[in-house]
Formats: C-alpha cells, structure tokens, sequence
C-alpha cells in the first residue's frame, strides 16, 4: 500500500499539478455558463460533444452552477477524510466508501444526485464497519 501510494505521489500528482496551472488561465464568459458558442460553432468535434451530452440527459451549463462545486467540495472533502482514516486505520471498507465517494463526486452532474449517493456511501461504510468488515 505505501509503495503504490509513493508511487502515485512521484508520477501523478505533479501531472495533476501542471493540469491545474493550465486550468488557471481559463476563463469563463459570464453570459454562458460552461461552453462559449463561438468555440462550439467552429469545432466540429466540440459541437458533437455538446450534442451527445445533451441527448444523454447532461445539462452542460450546471457544472458550473454554485450549488454544483459547493456539493463537489464538500463530498470530496469527506472522501478524502474517509481515505486518511482507512490509511491510519488499514481499514478497507473505509478506503472502497471513500473512493466510491470521490468517484460520485467526478461523474454526477447533479448536486441533488450527488448529495443523496454520497449519503447513501456514509451509510454503507457505517453499517458495513459495525458488521465488522
């Protein structure tokens, strides 16, 4: 476990650094809310995405909403508690529900969603610890 940890600590998170630093220098217009319609008139590629996103059921302008990123902060927040306590503890069940959290956190797009899911990961984790696994 701490050879895996060290060695996702040396190769990805200075990859996941470098992301951010670009991630600075992006902006978001304050008349869209997540994709500029100029980018998408000219980009095939982009204005298919946006296409097949919408005909899923993905509503492209509330990923940026506030509710959204408040949600995603704090369920991160506590997935992240979820794995310090599994590293200190070897507990797995606690690292299975804290990755599981941070996985809802990623791919819902929906704060309402995501709240109930990671509600429903805390309650899991608890009655599976209290049975003993």
């Amino acid at each position: 476990m701490r050879r895996a940890l060290r060695i996702f600590s040396r190769n990805c998170l200075p990859l996941l650094f470098a992301f951010s630093v670009f991630a600075i220098d992006s902006h978001a217009l304050a008349d869209t809310n997540f994709i500029d319609p100029n980018i998408t008139d000219d980009n095939v590629a982009t204005k298919q995405l946006t296409e097949i996103l919408k005909k899923n059921g993905v509503k492209t302008d509330s990923l940026l909403d506030e509710h959204y990123i408040f949600a995603s902060l704090i369920w991160g927040a506590v997935a992240g508690g979820y794995l310090l306590y599994a590293r200190k503890q070897r507990e797995i069940t606690p690292f299975i529900g804290g990755v599981a959290m941070m996985v809802v956190s990623f791919l819902v797009a929906s704060w309402f969603w995501m709240s109930l899911a990671s509600i429903g990961i805390m309650v899991a984790v608890w009655k599976l610890c209290k049975q003993g696994y």
